[in-house]
C-alpha cells in the first residue's frame, strides 16, 4: 500500500505506476488529475512519455490539445523519438500500430474530438493527464456539467490528488479515495466525495456543527445538479 507523496515528483511517479497497474488489471481509460495550480503541465507530462517509452518503446502516442503544444514539447523532449500530435489530428494521432495514448491537459472545448479519438482507439489504453474540463468559455450550465460527468463516468480515476484547507484528497490505485487531515486519514471511500462530503468529514473531525446557513448551500446546490 503506498503513503501519500512528500512532493510532486513522488506524486507523478506514484500516478505513473498506478496506470500501469490499473491497465494490468485491465481498465483502459484512466485519469490522473493533479490538481496544483501552479503546476508546470509539460515536465509531468514529459515524465509519463519516458515511462510509456520504456514500457512501450515507440508503439504509444503522445497528443496535445493543439499543434502548437505538441511541436513545443516536441523541441523540448529531445529524448522522446515519437511524432507528437494535436487533437485536431484524428486518425493520424490513432495509429493502428499503437499501443497506447497519452493525452495531455484536454479541456472541455475539445470534448467532440476526445470522444472520436477514443472511438477510434476503441480497447487500447487512454489516459488523460490533469484534464481542464471545467471551462467557463463552453458554460456552466446543467447541460455543460451533464456532458462532463457523462464523459468522465467512462473513465477510471488512477490518481488524484487535491490539496485542501484542512488537508488533502488523494486516490491512488487501487487504493480507495482517501482525505487526509494533516498526517492522518480520516476517512475512506470508494468514489469521489463531492465538496459537501468533504466539509462534513472535516467537520466531524474537528467536532464543528454544520449551520443553518450551511445546510441551505448544501441543498441549493443538490437542487441546482
Amino acid at each position: 500500500m503506498n503513503n501519500p507523496p512528500d512532493n510532486i515528483e513522488m506524486a507523478v511517479s506514484q500516478a505513473i505506476d498506478s496506470c500501469f497497474n490499473a491497465i494490468d488489471a485491465g481498465i483502459m481509460r484512466l485519469v490522473v488529475d493533479l490538481r496544483f495550480p501552479e503546476l508546470r503541465q509539460l515536465p509531468v507530462a514529459h515524465l509519463f512519455a519516458q515511462a510509456l517509452t520504456t514500457r512501450y518503446g515507440d508503439n504509444w502516442q503522445g497528443i496535445f490539445a493543439d499543434a502548437g503544444s505538441a511541436a513545443l514539447a516536441q523541441r523540448d523532449w529531445t529524448d522522446i523519438t515519437i511524432k507528437l500530435r494535436g487533437i485536431n489530428e484524428g486518425r493520424r494521432a490513432i495509429g493502428d500500430e499503437k499501443q497506447a495514448f497519452l493525452l495531455v491537459v484536454p479541456t472541455s472545448v475539445e470534448l467532440d474530438q476526445v470522444e472520436k479519438l477514443l472511438a477510434l482507439a476503441n480497447d487500447r489504453p487512454f489516459i488523460l493527464l490533469n484534464p481542464q474540463l471545467e471551462n467557463a468559455e463552453v458554460g456552466i450550465g446543467l447541460s455543460a456539467r451533464r456532458m462532463r460527468e457523462r464523459f468522465l463516468s467512462t473513465f477510471e480515476t488512477a490518481y488524484y490528488l487535491q490539496p485542501l484547507e484542512q488537508g488533502f484528497l488523494w486516490r491512488c490505485y487501487p487504493q480507495l479515495w482517501q482525505v487526509w487531515s494533516e498526517d492522518e486519514c480520516i476517512k475512506e471511500l470508494t468514489t469521489k466525495p463531492s465538496g459537501e462530503d468533504l466539509n462534513r468529514i472535516f467537520n466531524r473531525k474537528t467536532g464543528k456543527q454544520t449551520s443553518f446557513l450551511d445546510q441551505l448551500q448544501s441543498l441549493f446546490n443538490a437542487l441546482s445538479r
